[in-house]
């Protein structure tokens, strides 16, 4: 008996962003990923003042992966992604953004954590923060759904 094919077997890449300001004092961002050939993108609008602000590429970037979950993950339950916080910190002289972030999935949580200097532009900053700390939990989801990298050898017989 052979193995069922894996799923995924892809990665998730940033492909663009875009900032703007759609009113007075409201700012929205868009974040595009790419997963196994397809385009996903995820936006949120929020205020441009600080710290409220730090939020907004964060939660982009989030409701991109969400997309892609919901097309890629094979399983009964989707898991979930909750942005926790989004600060800046200093590093010595140089201002770093720090993404929080609490993955779920099951009755599994486990807290994911990145940086990224704030250099010039702080939203792909925060964007690519955000990956950082999600990617390898998003790719451990998409390959093996609700299955568990052990059940496979549980099943097979002695």
């Amino acid at each position: 008996m052979g193995k069922d094919p894996v799923p995924y077997d892809g990665t998730i890449r940033l492909v663009g962003h875009r900032v703007r300001e759609v009113q007075p004092g409201v700012v929205q961002v868009e974040a595009q990923i790419t997963c196994e050939g397809r385009t996903f993108n995820g936006a949120a609008s929020g205020p441009v003042d600080p710290p409220e602000r730090l939020r907004v590429p964060a939660l982009a970037t989030l409701r991109a992966l969400d997309a892609c979950l919901q097309i890629f993950y094979l399983g009964i339950s989707e898991p979930a992604l909750v942005l926790d916080n989004v600060v800046e910190v200093s590093v010595g002289d140089f201002p770093v953004a720090v993404v929080m972030i609490t993955a779920s999935e099951k009755a599994n949580t486990t807290p994911l954590v990145a940086s990224c200097p704030l250099a010039g532009m702080s939203d792909l900053a925060i964007i690519l923060a955000t990956l950082q700390a999600t990617t390898r939990t998003v790719s451990h989801w998409l390959t093996w759904g609700d299955r568990s990298p052990g059940t496979e050898e549980q099943d097979r017989p002695q």
